[in-house]
């Protein structure tokens, strides 16, 4: 195991079972005689915070780790807690109504504690066996933060269970090996064997942060497992020209063919390969119950293949595009909607990473066409949507220099996106993190109407309509719907 000497050089101790180990954060000890006060085995100090740090702002203050609000706002603690161990963290939550999350590992299973989770003060462990805190058992009603107010959150994590306190009662019990723990996507830190703390949407003051080995060891490690996704900086705008192909003839596979020069016609776009059935069909056939033509664009010409299982019934699923994407007119339609999948990534004009499947990769010329088609529509003041991991496409975009979804409201899936190489290093963060990344005002997941479901989870922010899962790509169709005929 690793420890911090007082010049802070890590060095390695073994631990007896019997002794107990301590890692401090921003823990200060009593003022000295002459009034000073030392900080004990200060690993903030070690914190790289450029790396450590997954969302949000954060920064160190003689008064321990603060961050600011934003949505899923986390950092990772490079200590990777091996058997039995105490988690115990100090904190004033100063701003907002959101969750407190504390990340950490039992066994073979990483999840998360919130605090004041979900706009309706619940708290609890997420997630036990796929459901987050609102549906397992290890569910807290009533339990509201006062800003302001500092709180002692502890988990005592055992091999059999883990015991969640809060200012020293006994608040939620977790029972199990492990094994059935997954981490819920909004707080998915890069790695699986490491804790972490996170604050939504909260203005937070993390005072100290302990951990206790009490059968095991904990090291500390002096780099973290991955370093921080960093956001791409922003660029100038750049005047894309149009990518030349041959003329091509349409043929939609079902549907209506947009009338020239306008109309009530709608753009969806899915990818070649990896598009999520559902996520074209749903809404497509709620827009054509409205008396909406729609017409579907990909990469390329070619016939397009679903995700397996994705809603396409006993047939393959495959959409024959009505066009290129380098060949759409803005003018000939009132909206867009990029369908999701993890084939979308293809479509992601500024993403600098890569991924292991490289048909997601894409091309530059698909990926810059995409771009001048998204920079038309918002100059043309129309409808740009996207559904799940769609949202992406949005994220990665750039505007007048800056992402679409900067400082927008948005949501979008709590599922992992596809693995890949993410500033230079394998890993496979959640598909909101591109979002987060490029300054979109997430909204909690299932936050909109009825809390049991995404089934109408859609964010509207001005022209800019996001989904957050297949579930909600029905509700997507309708709405859009109504949004077009409103304005008519």
């Amino acid at each position: 195991m690793s420890s911090i000497n007082r010049t802070g050089t890590p060095v390695r101790i073994t631990i007896p079972t019997v002794v107990a180990c301590f890692v401090m954060v921003a823990q200060l000890s009593a003022a000295d005689d002459d009034g000073t006060r030392k900080k004990s085995d200060d690993l903030i100090q070690l914190m790289n915070l450029d790396r450590d740090t997954v969302a949000g702002q954060w920064r160190k203050t003689p008064d321990g780790l603060l961050t600011s609000a934003a949505n899923g706002s986390r950092i990772s603690l490079p200590v990777e807690p091996k058997g039995e161990y105490d988690f115990k963290v100090t904190f004033t939550r100063q701003t907002g109504q959101h969750s407190i999350a504390l990340l950490f590992v039992s066994g073979t299973g990483q999840a998360a504690f919130d605090l004041d989770a979900w706009g309706q003060h619940v708290a609890g462990f997420q997630n036990v066996g796929g459901k987050d805190a609102r549906q397992n058992s290890t569910r807290v009603e009533d339990l509201t933060l006062i800003n302001g107010q500092k709180y002692t959150a502890e988990l005592r994590v055992r091999l059999d269970r883990v015991d969640a306190y809060l200012d020293g009662k006994l608040l939620s019990t977790y029972r199990g090996d492990g094994s059935n723990l997954s981490m819920l996507g909004n707080w998915i830190i890069p790695s699986k064997i490491t804790l972490g703390v996170g604050a939504w949407d909260s203005e937070t003051l993390f005072h100290s942060i302990e951990v206790r080995s009490v059968n095991g060891t904990i090291d500390v490690a002096s780099t973290s497992s991955l370093p921080r996704p960093r956001t791409p900086p922003r660029t100038p705008p750049t005047t894309i020209a149009p990518v030349p192909t041959a003329p091509t003839s349409t043929n939609p596979p079902r549907g209506k063919r947009p009338a020239a020069g306008g109309g009530d016609s709608v753009l969806i776009v899915i990818a070649n390969d990896g598009f999520f059935y559902r996520e074209y069909a749903d809404p497509r056939q709620e827009l054509e119950r409205a008396g909406f033509a729609v017409e579907v664009a990909a990469a390329r010409r070619a016939p397009c293949r679903p995700h397996a299982n994705s809603g396409q019934g006993g047939g393959d699923g495959v959409v024959h595009p009505d066009l290129a994407i380098s060949d759409a007119d803005p003018s000939r339609y009132r909206a867009i909607l990029f369908s999701g999948g993890w084939g979308s990534s293809m479509y992601q004009y500024a993403f600098q990473g890569s991924y292991n499947n490289r048909a997601y990769n894409g091309d530059r010329r698909t990926k810059e066409a995409t771009n001048r088609l998204i920079n038309e529509f918002v100059e043309q003041d129309k409808y740009v949507c996207a559904l799940c991991h769609g949202v992406s496409v949005l994220a990665w975009s750039r505007v007048n220099g800056r992402s679409l979804l900067a400082g927008r409201r948005a949501t979008g899936p709590t599922r992992q996106g596809p693995a890949g190489i993410y500033n230079g290093q394998q890993s496979q963060p959640s598909s909101r993190w591109g979002s987060e990344q490029n300054g979109a005002r997430m909204v909690a997941p299932n936050s909109i109407g009825d809390p049991s479901t995404a089934a109408d989870d859609i964010v509207i922010d001005g022209k800019i309509m996001t989904g957050q899962d297949d579930i909600s790509a029905r509700e997507m169709g309708r709405q859009l719907a109504n949004q077009l005929k409103a304005a008519s």
